[in-house]
């Protein structure tokens, strides 16, 4: 499994930069990748509902509740980057997010997120694909070439044949589809 120090030495040996021996290195690249990696990490992550991510958890309430119009709150996990289901797949719940708080007028709060996992938890095209956005990331600031962060930018966005949309579809393909016989769209046409 790899780490942060080998995705980001990783993305610099692709724009032909010497590796780092750890995000705190006190080098120009070292100083650099400490800048934007966590920020990086957050959005890819917070960008798709990655299966190697997703976390199940039922929360208890805090002490304290609302001011008014929720009766409970609950404090995120500590890991949360996205919130991807309150409730039961069936029975969903009310609620609403307010800073780090989650309101609802119930007091146990079934919960999927995305959680902000370690590199060791990723499968290798979660790895990959973080390679390459630091190499996107990088690109400027290590070599001063336009025209590589924009071609790199492309390779990474391009609309269905980029990096970054075939490991959303390969990520995808791995959970059953979804059944949509009983939905009341599909109902009222027949």
């Amino acid at each position: 499994m790899a780490t942060d120090v080998e995705i980001c030495s990783n993305a610099l040996l692709l724009l032909g930069a010497a590796p780092i021996a750890s995000l705190s290195e006190n080098t120009p690249a070292g100083r650099i990748v400490a800048n934007c990696y966590a920020l990086a990490k957050a959005d890819l992550l917070r960008s798709h509902p990655w299966n190697c991510c997703v976390r199940r958890v039922v929360l208890a309430p805090e002490a304290t509740t609302p001011a008014f119009d929720w009766q409970y709150q609950f404090a995120r996990p500590a890991n949360w980057l996205r919130t991807m289901q309150i409730g039961y797949k069936d029975h969903r719940l009310d609620y609403v997010i307010e800073g780090v708080r989650i309101l609802a007028n119930t007091n146990v709060l079934p919960m999927v997120y995305i959680a902000n996992v370690t590199e060791g938890e990723w499968d290798s095209l979660l790895t990959t694909l973080m390679v390459k956005r630091m190499e996107m990331d990088l690109a400027y600031p290590i070599t001063k070439s336009t025209s590589l962060r924009d071609s790199l930018k492309q390779e990474f966005f391009a609309k269905g044949v980029g990096i970054f949309a075939r490991a959303k579809t390969v990520d995808g393909q791995e959970n059953p589809p979804e059944d949509w016989n009983d939905s009341p769209f599909l109902n009222v046409r027949g």
